[in-house]
């Protein structure tokens, strides 16, 4: 009889749509089925506990598919978690990933609630397997104490076609796919001035914006302005593989990053926020740049009284384009060098792909 295997996912089936938490679902299944043939059964993060629990409490084993550590997790995006802990069901969770306000004026790691942090110090003592997707991650697990999370890479880099690939230099540029921005509206100016320096430093090559979610602002600026772009949201399952045909990409979304780097193409990432962040410490070239909105600088009483409450400052917009600017300067100087900073970036990446399936063949008790 096969086992069962539930995945927690993040992929929001009813919300943004965003494809990358789709890209994760279906990356930890696949390694989970590179050991053997499972049975699987995937539930929203945050669904009501009536109607995943029969799922929960027949399963074999739990995977938490990077466990989104935010600051109230435990009651916005794991509602759930400390049923499925007491439950006593074995669970693991591979390549956590934080949101840290790295932008914000407290310090970094302060920005998760004392009653999240108490609900990972719980996991991380019940636990099979716990591993996180980067450094700053990484990091802020070291300074909760939370000693049995290690570092394993992103989970997305996972991927068999294109393991022991490498990557080349001096390949043309034919086609750039430019990923679309979150919180469009406070980054449309960026995203403007990205998209035209890129047409203006690539007249030559076809240009397309790839939608990673639902964005009715970024589509509305594209129609305006004569702009290709393809909706790869409506397309879960396969929508990714406009990477296949990129031979550079640029922009905002870490899985398109991820996803082009996978497949061995050149990529340039906009950091938004702390996950963005995250993986501009943790890849071992000077591929991004962070790309952070402000904090108001007038101090109200409004904003005072957040601060007392231990809440984060709102932002401002529009965010500044000078991040879209340095990014451009990078590219092209990287571009005058045919591109050879990539060379040789396959081995973390491999490295990624192996210590993430010797975490979950650790956590199904198989030999990686």
């Amino acid at each position: 009889m096969k086992k069962k295997i539930v995945i927690v996912s993040t992929y929001p089936e009813n919300g943004s749509k965003n494809i990358g938490d789709r890209l994760i679902t279906n990356k930890l299944k696949a390694v989970v089925s590179s050991f053997g043939d499972y049975d699987f059964s995937i539930i929203w993060r945050a669904a009501p506990w009536d109607s995943v629990k029969e799922e929960i409490l027949s399963c074999d084993h739990i995977f938490f598919a990077c466990l989104a550590i935010r600051r109230n997790m435990h009651l916005n995006e794991y509602p759930y978690f400390e049923k499925i802990i007491d439950s006593g069901v074995p669970f693991s969770i591979i390549s956590a990933g934080t949101n840290l306000g790295v932008n914000y004026l407290n310090t970094v790691f302060d920005d998760t609630s004392k009653a999240s942090v108490l609900l990972l110090k719980r996991a991380n003592e019940s636990a099979v397997v716990s591993t996180t997707r980067g450094y700053l991650s990484q990091e802020f697990c070291r300074n909760q104490k939370l000693d049995h999370f290690n570092f394993s890479g992103d989970i997305a880099f996972f991927d068999n076609s294109f393991h022991n690939k490498k990557f080349v230099k001096n390949l043309p540029i034919k086609k750039i796919v430019v990923s679309d921005p979150h919180r469009s509206q406070i980054y449309e100016n960026v995203f403007d001035r990205l998209v035209s320096g890129l047409k203006s430093d690539f007249p030559d090559s076809e240009l397309v914006v790839a939608m990673h979610g639902v964005n009715p602002e970024i589509e509305f600026y594209c129609n305006e302005n004569g702009i290709d772009f393809i909706d790869i949201y409506k397309f879960p399952d396969s929508g990714l593989n406009i990477y296949d045909s990129a031979d550079l990409h640029v922009g905002f979304r870490v899985h398109a990053h991820v996803s082009a780097l996978t497949r061995r193409k050149y990529s340039y990432l906009l950091e938004q926020d702390g996950r963005g962040c995250d993986y501009g410490l943790t890849i071992e070239r000077k591929i991004s740049v962070p790309c952070y909105p402000s904090l108001y600088s007038k101090l109200t009483v409004k904003a005072l009284i957040k601060r007392l409450l231990g809440k984060n400052l709102p932002i401002s917009g529009p965010v500044s384009i000078s991040p879209a600017e340095q990014l451009l300067a990078i590219i092209n100087a990287d571009r005058q060098q045919g591109f050879e900073k990539f060379v040789g970036l396959e081995r973390q990446i491999e490295q990624f792909h192996d210590l993430t399936r010797q975490a979950v063949g650790q956590a199904l008790g198989e030999p990686s």
